[in-house]
């Protein structure tokens, strides 16, 4: 057997993070999404600003789906695909099988002259379309498809 020191040995080459995130319903599984975006964001060299815009609209979405789609509901699906698309955008594309909801057709709640006005909740919408470069949804074959673009520096 032979033996090469580990100083000469070729480097390892940093894995691919997976690019789909399959969930369930349940609040303690949405916290997996966060190690997976920083493994995504570690990979593709994405800013620390746009880290945060994607963590806050996976964030506004995921736990959207599971307080109001699924009602609480702890063992309904939620998948989450990344790909980067040839437009320099890194896209995420959230399927659920939740009763028809369209985010982009929903009314944004009303702005606030000030922070002592703003009370918690309803800002998901606002906040989805104020950080990401894109949002679209779609109907999906048994519920939802809601897609969240975010623009890559060149």
């Amino acid at each position: 057997m032979i033996c090469t020191p580990a100083a000469i040995m070729p480097a390892a080459r940093p894995s691919t993070p997976a690019l789909r995130l399959v969930l369930t319903s349940r609040l303690e599984d949405l916290g997996l999404a966060w190690p997976w975006v920083e493994a995504l964001a570690d990979h593709y060299h994405i800013p620390a600003q746009t880290r945060f815009a994607i963590e806050i609209c996976l964030e506004e979405a995921l736990s959207n789906i599971v307080h109001h789609g699924y009602r609480g509901q702890g063992d309904r699906p939620i998948t989450v695909d990344c790909e980067l698309s040839g437009a320099g955008e890194l896209v995420f594309t959230i399927e659920d099988e939740a009763p028809r909801f369209d985010p982009c057709a929903a009314d944004e709640s009303p702005a606030h002259a000030s922070i002592e006005e703003l009370k918690p909740g309803g800002q998901g919408i606002r906040l989805m379309r104020k950080f990401a470069g894109r949002v679209t949804w779609a109907p999906a074959p048994n519920g939802n498809r809601l897609t969240l673009a975010f623009a890559l520096p060149h």
